[in-house]
């Protein structure tokens, strides 16, 4: 019967917890316990802090991944406290995430743990806390990934593919110009969305003339990006959109269009607050109409369609 006991003061103790956010601290300076939690002075995310304030350290609440005792109110009291466990009178709210469809069902809050002397604010004497302060939100702000980008990318391509060619003709169409112009935007967190229009441009000679080979793709993308310091940024980009063929000589032309793809890896060097030069090396494949008249048998395996391996580099204009 006792070990019954046991378990279940383990079992509910587990519950209980699991339910709980998750408190992260990073402590830097401890003073005894001189105020209840309920004491605690809050000052919010735009309020005035006092001149004495001494940063004793850091809280953050967060989701645990399964916390359902997360409303604001009950995150700030965890909060405060670990404020009073180490000495601290005062915190000042540095971070708040609300509850979203997209993110967490938690309110979420981060912010420095301090201890004062005193209470008095004077806008004419040094305030260390608020320089502090504002350093931090400064660089978190440059830290993050510029939000709007325009950018144009010239380079190479290579096709992946087959390429059938007429009997007599001669070159290598495979190979070829590859350029681009697009849109991006991305939110704080990095995630966003943009435009891609990319084309290429190859030839092949057949009885002394030159058939112009063109491809086209014009799509959506969803984009990832990272700033991984105050020059450099890191993206990623996935889209599915319309992708088009086109053979031209002497004025006339023949063409073909489907459905196409495209994958990319980039980065991105920030040479002012406007005004970047970046790389990548991406993928853009489609699928296109069987060729009936193409001069060859398709097999039941293989794919209509034609795959490009490209390597660009450009300027990018963020605002």
């Amino acid at each position: 019967m006792k070990t019954i006991k046991n378990l279940l003061f383990v079992f509910t103790l587990f519950i209980l917890t699991s339910c709980a956010p998750k408190v992260m601290t990073d402590i830097v300076k401890t003073y005894p316990v001189s105020t209840t939690p309920e004491n605690i002075r809050l000052y919010g995310l735009n309020d005035t802090v006092p001149n004495s304030a001494e940063v004793i350290g850091k809280v953050a609440v967060v989701d645990n991944g399964a916390s359902t005792n997360c409303k604001y109110d009950q995150v700030l009291e965890l909060a405060k406290k670990e404020t009073s466990k180490y000495g601290g009178n005062a915190l000042s709210l540095t971070e708040h995430k609300e509850p979203s469809i997209w993110g967490s069902s938690c309110h979420q809050i981060a912010g420095m743990m301090l201890y004062l002397s005193d209470t008095i604010i004077d806008n004419y004497q040094p305030n260390s806390f608020i320089e502090a302060s504002e350093i931090r939100k400064e660089k978190e702000k440059r830290m993050r990934p510029t939000p709007h980008t325009i950018y144009a990318n010239i380079g190479y391509a290579w096709m992946t593919s087959k390429f059938y060619l007429p009997s007599g003709a001669s070159g290598n169409p495979k190979n070829g110009l590859d350029w681009q112009i697009g849109y991006e935007w991305v939110s704080k967190s990095g995630f966003g969305c943009g435009l891609l229009y990319s084309g290429y441009r190859s030839s092949y000679d057949i009885s002394s003339n030159s058939i112009n080979v063109g491809l086209t793709y014009v799509a959506p993308q969803f984009v990832l990006k990272q700033k991984i310091s105050e020059k450099w940024q890191f993206r990623e980009v996935l889209g599915l959109g319309y992708f088009g063929y086109r053979e031209s000589l002497k004025g006339e032309s023949a063409s073909c269009s489907g459905l196409g793809y495209n994958f990319a890896l980039g980065a991105e060097y920030l040479l002012s607050d406007h005004v970047g030069i970046g790389a990548n090396i991406g993928y853009i494949g489609g699928s296109l109409p069987n060729q009936k008249n193409a001069g060859y048998q398709k097999s039941d395996d293989e794919r209509s369609g034609i795959f490009r391996l490209s390597f660009d580099a450009g300027i990018r204009f963020y605002f």
